[in-house]
């Protein structure tokens, strides 16, 4: 699978032409690694700063970019930030490896001030096969009705089941649903950014990159 190489900003300058940010604009990059991307938008004129659980990378990212403001934290809970903060939030090749997406997605609304905008760039599969979308959803449902016990929150190496990925990869209906139906962001585009691979569960793979507006 292709994924965007260090300092290799292609995709991160499609994102910004589309959501067509103001100078100046503040940009919460959720799982920003090493910071890249947060000193990349800093250097275009962007207030931008990153959170990330990996707490080696965010050491890297302070070492690599000493002016930038980065922090750990897990992107389901942006309990530090305040709601309405950001004009903008980034997940790129991030939201994938969150164990709770959807949270995630939630939190990145409500840090968001109305009119802002999400990028998201990462894996779908392409023409997945609609039983195993439709299992897939009976199963995510069939296990948010059990009780959580005592740490089952905590992040962790098994992510949990979700309607709209499986295994690291998304389905593209069933997350512009989960985006558009059940958090109310207002998708603007979802382009495939031309890569496909086969993995090793012989899924189609491609990457894509999408904007959604949290409703003024």
């Amino acid at each position: 699978m292709t994924i965007q190489k260090p300092n290799d900003f292609t995709a991160t300058d499609r994102g910004l032409a589309l959501a067509n940010f103001k100078t100046g604009s503040r940009i919460l990059d959720v799982g920003c690694g090493e910071g890249d991307t947060v000193n990349h938008l800093n250097e275009k004129g962007f207030k931008a700063e990153g959170i990330d659980i990996n707490l080696v990378k965010i050491s890297n990212a302070k070492a690599k970019h000493p002016d930038i403001e980065v922090k750990f934290g897990d992107g389901s809970f942006l309990d530090d930030y305040l709601s309405f903060t950001f004009d903008g939030v980034f997940m790129e090749d991030s939201l994938s490896q969150i164990n709770q997406p959807d949270e995630a997605l939630h939190e990145a609304y409500c840090v968001m001030k109305k009119g802002g905008r999400i990028i998201i760039r990462d894996k779908y599969e392409k023409n997945p096969d609609p039983n195993k979308v439709k299992a897939t959803a009976i199963e995510a449902a069939r296990q948010a009705r059990i009780p959580h016990k005592e740490g089952e929150c905590d992040e962790g190496t098994t992510e949990r089941l979700v309607d709209f990925r499986l295994r690291g990869v998304f389905f593209k209906d069933q997350l512009l649903s989960q985006l558009k139906d059940e958090i109310g962001f207002r998708v603007m585009q979802f382009e495939d950014l031309g890569t496909e691979d086969k993995d090793d569960e012989g899924r189609t793979i491609g990457s894509f990159l999408l904007i959604a507006q949290k409703p003024i």
